[in-house]
């Protein structure tokens, strides 16, 4: 009787496997079918002419998108780009445009930190079309062609209670009957960190034979490594991936300070990190001693400074110091900075191209001057240390349209005594200033 038990018993648990697997085959199946005929319905509403993407830029955690829209339409009441989901509805996203000869201009942001949030996407593909509305609740739906020299964008999110995902930013051509449509797509899904992926790079300033500013018997790459190692304990604490550009003083002790455009040189260390943001900790000085003091975040001009300003108001509260005493053309708020090429260093970079024999770089009065700011950032910020001055190295990601997010922290004038008092007293102040900045503005946002 137990032995019949039993067979029934086994009997019964194939079945429910077997009837089990056939509702899955037939779910998976009818998905499937779902998302096919989904995918196929949405490009059937696209126009035939094609509109065009002209840059592309991951700066940071944000997405940037400029492009073409071969419409000519009078009655134009509205242009945006839209994001279709599989088996949801659209979501619009506003985009700047202006008309041209052959049609409309568009951009999705004037400031590199914002657009489209690649943090927000959750796991699943979704599809990008150009939508121009005009007319009486009349609209057309164009697919993006890439008209760049860039290939996907690989993008992974802040790790976030040990999680993270994979954004791929991509083109496509989709066949449909009987033309095939070029399209842009963004697809989410579930992925740890790769091994050589990172959420914040720290970069300790100078560093081997560079000593920095030195004033009281303390030297600036001393300081600046203390406390980049307690910011990096800290902030691996809150479960970030945290890279350290240097862990040592002298030459045999470190890495990436030999020369900063080296293989191993902190700026390709940041570029090969796919962080999402550097912090490069520094101290002041000036000639005159006691005569400037306080704290200086340095930032690219053309974002938005919520960051900055959190991080120089929080570095000022809990380090109980003051905000900087400079003033500058180059000055955006208390304590933020956004350093620029002014027109003499232009003519002085000029000349060095001549005199050395090299094409000279394309440089603007918005180009950052600070190189951890502009070389981190790519394309985004102008980065132009691509090995014609064969006095350096090369920046290997100076023509990346992936960018790392930079802020430049000045923590005070080291040969400012009052400065200097606070900065070896009250360092973890300092250090909790910052990490809190990570906190509020690059983990719960």
């Amino acid at each position: 009787m137990k032995r019949v038990l039993m067979i029934f018993v086994k009997i019964i648990v194939v079945l429910i496997a077997i009837i089990g697997g056939i509702i899955a085959i037939m779910f998976g199946l009818n998905e499937f079918v779902f998302n096919r005929e989904s995918i196929k319905s949405i490009f059937e509403k696209v126009e035939d002419e094609q509109a065009s993407v002209t840059k592309y830029i991951a700066y940071g955690t944000h997405l940037n998108i400029e492009g073409e829209i071969p419409e000519k339409t009078e009655e134009i009441r509205d242009i945006n780009l839209v994001l279709i989901p599989l088996n949801k509805s659209e979501v619009e996203i506003n985009v700047k445009y202006e008309e041209t000869e052959n049609g409309y201009k568009f951009h999705t942001s004037d400031l590199l930190n914002k657009g489209i949030n690649l943090e927000e996407f959750s796991k699943s593909k979704y599809y990008i079309f150009a939508k121009v509305e005009y007319g009486k609740n009349k609209k057309k739906y164009y697919s993006l062609g890439n008209k760049t020299d860039y290939k996907n964008i690989e993008y992974y999110t802040i790790t976030r209670e040990n999680t993270n995902n994979k954004v791929v930013v991509k083109f496509d051509v989709y066949d449909l009957d009987d033309r095939d449509i070029e399209y842009m797509q963004i697809e989410a899904r579930k992925s740890k960190l790769p091994k050589d992926v990172y959420d914040i790079v720290i970069d300790p300033g100078h560093g081997g034979s560079d000593t920095g500013a030195e004033y009281g018997g303390y030297r600036e790459a001393d300081l600046t490594l203390e406390y980049s190692q307690k910011v990096k304990e800290e902030l691996e604490k809150l479960g970030l991936k945290v890279l350290i550009t240097r862990t040592g003083n002298e030459n045999e002790e470190t890495f990436g300070t030999h020369s900063v455009y080296d293989e191993d040189g902190r700026v390709n260390l940041v570029g090969k990190s796919k962080a999402k943001y550097v912090i490069s900790i520094h101290l002041n000085s000036i000639t005159e001693e006691n005569s400037e003091s306080g704290v200086e975040v340095y930032t690219a001009p053309n974002i938005d400074f919520k960051i900055a300003k959190t991080f120089s108001k929080n570095i000022v509260e809990y380090a109980k110091t003051n905000y900087s005493t400079l003033t500058a053309t180059y000055g955006k708020m208390d304590g933020v900075y956004a350093r620029t090429f002014k027109d003499w260093e232009i003519e002085d970079s000029i000349n060095d191209a001549n005199s050395g024999g090299y094409e000279p770089y394309n440089i603007t009065e918005n180009t950052p001057y600070l190189y951890m700011i502009r070389e981190t950032g790519g394309i985004a910020t102008g980065a132009y240390v691509d090995g014609r001055n064969k006095e350096y190295g090369k920046n290997n990601y100076y023509n990346s349209n992936i960018g790392v997010e930079a802020y430049l922290l000045e923590l005070g004038y080291l040969n400012n005594d009052e400065n200097l008092k606070s900065l070896i007293e009250n360092k973890d102040g300092y250090v909790k200033g910052i990490v809190e900045t990570v906190k509020q503005e690059m983990l719960e946002n």
